[in-house]
């Protein structure tokens, strides 16, 4: 009973001092230097019957200073009017050019295939990835690609912030966060040893991209954002990472049960739809969480993994305060990390429940998604 508190007690000392590391080292997105050309680039999204809110969001994009700028948007099979909107915009801007998709064909996800079809004509250096909950400062674009020409990266990603979240949402959005940390360190460090994408900010050298094949290899692939991250990085580009909330932020996992339900067709999907590993890998998150919460009842020793756990929250607290959130939040993550059980448990279930995966109004057999994995 003692070695295995005592390993309990070292596994979350580690976790700590590694998450710790992790926030306090994230650099944050650095301002654009004075009269530095900007090249180039080419906006791509993909939306799906998203009227009510499309317009803001390519407003916003279209506002971007400082680069040369065109906007592709894929409308992909709307039926609420989103095109009526976008070819009102585009109207009055020709940088936005607009893709309608009528039909989606075989063995293609559809943000994946909006996304190939939106990218066929761009001819920019730079091609930024985005989705439509994705809200841009003026200077957001161009600031990540002048520091990822000084930096010679050839992906960049940006951690956004998040908008309209709760008290309850940032406990859990901070537990979220610290476990995605860990790979940033590993992506930012002098070799990189990993790979990371943000769906909502995906910056990538249109050549680097032409290279891995586009989102070809990605065809059905629901984490597409992770996954070419982990392309670029096997074809040798280099991938950056910066933190930028107060820049770039997000409409994603306001509360709880909002986060739970933006990640239920993703969890799974990172574990490669691998029953057997994410059944191991929830147990495991439940005795990481319950036993040192439990452990003090078990023996006098058990105080030192439950102190070590709820040191655990430091990291959590700094990186509240690096997100302009109260370190309360932060304190409380060693409780939400059980959360992210929770979601885990929901993803592995109602995937496999259903038998695959319903996205953008068209349902995928999971044959279908395990076939199509990037090797």
């Amino acid at each position: 009973m003692s070695w295995a508190l005592l390993l309990l007690a070292a596994l979350w000392a580690w976790i700590l001092g590694r998450e710790l590391h992790a926030a306090l080292r994230l650099p944050e997105l650095p301002p654009r230097r004075d009269r530095a050309p900007i090249p180039s680039a080419t906006i791509v999204m993909a939306v799906r019957d998203d009227a009510a809110h499309v317009e803001a969001t390519v407003c916003g994009l279209l506002a971007q200073r400082h680069v040369d700028l065109q906007v592709v948007v894929v409308d992909d099979r709307s039926s609420d009017g989103t095109g009526a909107v976008l070819a009102r915009i585009a109207a009055d801007d020709p940088r936005l050019r607009i893709t309608t998709v009528r039909e989606l064909p075989p063995e293609w996800l559809g943000k994946t295939h909006a996304l190939h079809t939106g990218t066929a004509c761009v001819t920019t250096r730079w091609i930024l990835f985005t989705d439509a909950d994705a809200h841009l400062a003026a200077d957001t674009l161009a600031r990540a690609i002048d520091a990822a020409e000084r930096a010679d990266a050839h992906h960049v990603s940006l951690l956004p912030g998040h908008r309209g979240t709760t008290f309850a949402g940032r406990v859990c959005l901070l537990a979220f966060h610290l476990t995605v940390l860990r790979r940033v360190a590993a992506v930012n460090g002098r070799r990189q040893r990993g790979f990371v994408g943000t769906g909502a900010f995906n910056l990538v050298r249109t050549d680097a991209y032409r290279t891995v094949g586009g989102h070809l290899p990605l065809r059905l692939e629901v984490v597409d954002d992770v996954w070419l991250g982990c392309l670029l990085w096997r074809a040798g580009y280099r991938s950056r990472v910066w933190l930028a909330p107060r820049d770039f932020a997000v409409d994603w996992g306001a509360t709880p049960s909002a986060l739970l339900r933006v990640v239920e067709k993703n969890m799974f999907a990172v574990l490669r739809y691998r029953t057997v590993v994410a059944v191991a890998a929830a147990l495991f998150g439940c005795l990481l969480v319950l036993g040192p919460a439990l452990a003090p009842l078990a023996a006098p020793l058990g105080w030192l993994p439950f102190g070590c756990w709820l040191a655990s929250g430091i990291g959590g607290a700094v990186f509240a305060h690096r997100m302009g959130w109260n370190a309360a939040a932060g304190l409380l993550t060693p409780l939400s990390r059980l959360w992210l059980v929770v979601a885990l448990a929901n993803s592995a279930a109602v995937t496999l429940r259903q038998r695959g995966v319903r996205w953008r109004g068209t349902f995928y057999p999971l044959p279908l998604l395990r076939r199509g994995q990037v090797p």
